[in-house]
C-alpha cells in the first residue's frame, strides 16, 4: 500500500487477513509504505524491479500523480483519471484501475442505502471523489452536486461526468437545496482538528451522511451529523467490498 500517511490504513489488515482466509498469506502480504509524493517517481520505478511485486493499493495523495507513471489504464480509469490499484504483468507492466467508486456504491448497498433515484451532494474532486461522481452516475442518481474547495476542478469533473452521463443533473456548488445523500470524499475528518467539510446547514439538509475516511470510522462529520438526527455511513463498507475486487486484479486470489 503506497500512501501518506499510512499509519492509519485498515487496507493491510484487512487485505492480509483475507489472505490468511484464503490460504494465500506468506505466499503474499500487503505491506504498508509511507511515500511522500516528492519520492513517487522513484518508489514505483524502483517496484518495477522487484520480480515478486504483484501491485499496490494507492491511497491519498497518489491517486492522480501516479497515473503517468504507468503503463497502462483501464477504461475505468482513463474516464475518472486516478487509480487506487495497480498491478503488474507477467511481462512487468504496471496496469492501474480505479475501484473507489464501485466499492462506494456496493458497500452502501450492502448496508441498505440505494443510489438509484438519489439526490447527491458530493463534497471532493480528486481522485477518489472523481471514482465517486461517475459510479453515483452510472449507477442512475437523479442529480449530482460537486463542491470542491478549488472551483475549478469541481467544474472540470462536472463537465466529465455531464460528457459520459447526460441524463444526469450535474451542477458545481451547493445551491441550498435537499439531498438525500451528502458523501464526503475528501481526506478531511483523518485529523482530530480537521475542519467539518460540509456545513452544519447542509447536514440538516441531508438524509444521509455518507464517509470515504475510514479511520477514525466515526469521524467529528459522522457525529455532527449523528447529533443532528440524521442516518449516517462509514467508510468501512466501501473498503470492504473493495478489497476482493482489489486482491483479484493484482492477480493475488
Amino acid at each position: 500500500m503506497i500512501a501518506d500517511p499510512v499509519a492509519q490504513a485498515r487496507s493491510p489488515g484487512m487485505a492480509n487477513t483475507l489472505l490468511q482466509e484464503r490460504g494465500q498469506f506468506g505466499a503474499f502480504v500487503l505491506l504498508p509504505m509511507q511515500v511522500p509524493a516528492g519520492a513517487l517517481r522513484e518508489v514505483i520505478a524502483g517496484l518495477r524491479r522487484v520480480q515478486s511485486f504483484a501491485g499496490a493499493i494507492v491511497s491519498m495523495p497518489h491517486k492522480t500523480a501516479i497515473v503517468p507513471l504507468l503503463d497502462e489504464l483501464t477504461s475505468e480509469a482513463q474516464l475518472v483519471g486516478a487509480v487506487n490499484v495497480i498491478a503488474r504483468s507477467s511481462a512487468g507492466r504496471l496496469v492501474g484501475t480505479v475501484l473507489d467508486g464501485e466499492g462506494f456504491v456496493a458497500g452502501m448497498r450492502s448496508a441498505g442505502h440505494e443510489v438509484e433515484g438519489a439526490s447527491c451532494l458530493l463534497v471532493g474532486a480528486g481522485g477518489a471523489a472523481a471514482a465517486i461522481a461517475f459510479a453515483l452516475a452510472r449507477h442512475g442518481c437523479a442529480s449530482l452536486t460537486i463542491e470542491n474547495r478549488t472551483p475549478s476542478k469541481a467544474t472540470s469533473l462536472a463537465t466529465r461526468v455531464r460528457a459520459a452521463f447526460p441524463d444526469v443533473r450535474v451542477q458545481v456548488g451547493d445551491p441550498g437545496g435537499r439531498y438525500d445523500i451528502a458523501i464526503n470524499a475528501t481526506s478531511l475528518g483523518m485529523k482530530a482538528d480537521d475542519e467539518l467539510p460540509l456545513s452544519r446547514d447542509a447536514i440538516e439538509r441531508t438524509a444521509l451522511v455518507a464517509e470515504c475516511v475510514v479511520a477514525p470510522e466515526i469521524t467529528p462529520l459522522l457525529e455532527a451529523a449523528r447529533e443532528k438526527g440524521r442516518a449516517i455511513h462509514t467508510g468501512v463498507p466501501m473498503l470492504t467490498a473493495q478489497m476482493d475486487l482489489i486482491l483479484r486484479f493484482m492477480g493475488v486470489v
